[in-house]
C-alpha cells in the first residue's frame, strides 16, 4: 500500500476526533450528560486539563511541551516506517495512533485542555466515571496493533540458515 493511504488513516482519525470534540463543546455544557445505547453509552462534556486521568494537570506547561515533543517523535517514526516495505498491520497500528495522539495535543495546545465525551455504564462506578474520546481509542487500539505486529509478526533472523540439498545416496 502507497504512503497515502496510511497516512490518510492518521487525518480520518484527527480530523473525525477533532469535529465531535467542536460539536460537544458547541452542543454541550460542562457536565452534561445524554444517556444512549439503552444505558450502556453516556455522551457527555468533560474537560480534561492533565494526560490520561488527569496526570499532571497541575502542570499544563509541562505537559504541552513533552506531548509537543512525543508528537515530533512520533512523526519520525512514522516517516521511518512509512519508508519501509509491508508491515501493514505496525503502520496501520502507528497512523491510528498517530491520528489519535495529535487530535489530543491540538486540543491541548489550542485549548489548553483536552475534551473528552464518551462514557460507558458499568458496574464498576470509578470506571463509570471515566470519559474518553475518539482519539483515546485510536491511542488504544493503535498501540495494541503495534504491540501485536511486533510480537506476532514474522522477523527475519540476522543470521539465516543456508537449506543445501543432501546429495542423493545410491
Amino acid at each position: 500500500m502507497i504512503p497515502c493511504v496510511f497516512t490518510g488513516i492518521a487525518a480520518v482519525v484527527f480530523g473525525l476526533d477533532v469535529i465531535l470534540k467542536q460539536a460537544i463543546e458547541e452542543t454541550f455544557t460542562p457536565g452534561e450528560e445524554r444517556i444512549v445505547a439503552g444505558g450502556k453509552v453516556r455522551i457527555r462534556k468533560v474537560y480534561n486539563e492533565g494526560a490520561a486521568l488527569g496526570f499532571m494537570k497541575n502542570r499544563a506547561d509541562v505537559l504541552k511541551k513533552i506531548s509537543a515533543l512525543l508528537g515530533i517523535a512520533a512523526l519520525l517514526y512514522d516517516a521511518l516506517l512509512l519508508r519501509k516495505p509491508r508491515r501493514f498491520l505496525e503502520k496501520t497500528g502507528m497512523m491510528l495512533f498517530t491520528g489519535g495522539a495529535f487530535s489530543n495535543i491540538f486540543d491541548r495546545i489550542l485549548r489548553g485542555r483536552v475534551i473528552d465525551y464518551i462514557g460507558f455504564k458499568t458496574r464498576w462506578p470509578k470506571v463509570t466515571e471515566i470519559t474518553y474520546n475518539l482519539g483515546d481509542f485510536a491511542i488504544f487500539i493503535g498501540a495494541a496493533l503495534e504491540t501485536f505486529s511486533h510480537v506476532f509478526g514474522k522477523r527475519q533472523s540476522k543470521f539465516t540458515v543456508k537449506k543445501t540439498p543432501l546429495p542423493d545416496r545410491e
